[in-house]
């Protein structure tokens, strides 16, 4: 337990040194704080974890933040730039399905992009050059324009999935015949 109070300790002098040195003319404060701690009834407590919880839990928000913006070919950060956010709105009538289709969405890993890439074979990718993916029948495809604006006119994927309701997206994909092979 003493390990926690030194270290806590150490902590706040680090803190009040470099506190100084970007305020001076804090003495008056120091000197309550040090007042406050010689008072009878503070001293000798200890902070309860439960307390820190808090603080710790947000500086490890920070640190996975800041690990996920620096990926560099990560995929879904298009989609969630924003750790911690829900992306799991319902529609109407949502079911179990339609909330499979739209998270093998968001995160790209579909059945039929997985057997293009495996087997090199489904006619329905064969004539496009490049690697497909859904973004590309989400938000890019010329062939689909027509019938992408009968349901919604966004332009990146990050929008799409916060504006637009799911069961546009899937009335969507149903028309274009591709719903029951997600």
């Amino acid at each position: 337990m003493d390990w926690g109070r030194t270290k806590l300790e150490r902590f706040l002098k680090e803190r009040k040194i470099s506190e100084k040195e970007q305020h001076p003319g804090n003495e008056i404060v120091d000197k309550l704080a040090k007042a406050a701690l010689n008072r009878a009834s503070c001293s000798g407590k200890l902070i309860c974890w439960s307390d820190l919880k808090p603080q710790v839990n947000a500086y490890i928000h920070i640190v996975w933040q800041e690990n996920w913006d620096a990926e560099g070919t990560n995929k879904l950060h298009q989609v969630l730039p924003n750790l911690g956010e829900d992306l799991s709105k319902r529609g109407e009538g949502a079911g179990r399905k339609q909330e499979t289709v739209m998270c093998r969405l968001r995160v790209g890993h579909t059945w039929l992009t997985q057997s293009y890439l495996l087997k090199m074979c489904n006619s329905l990718f064969a004539a496009y050059d490049s690697l497909y993916s859904f973004r590309h029948s989400l938000i890019e495809c010329p062939d689909f324009q027509v019938t992408r604006r009968k349901y919604f006119s966004i332009t990146d994927l990050y929008r799409l999935f916060r504006e637009v309701n799911p069961p546009r997206i899937v009335g969507y994909l149903k028309e274009l015949g591709v719903y029951r092979n997600i």
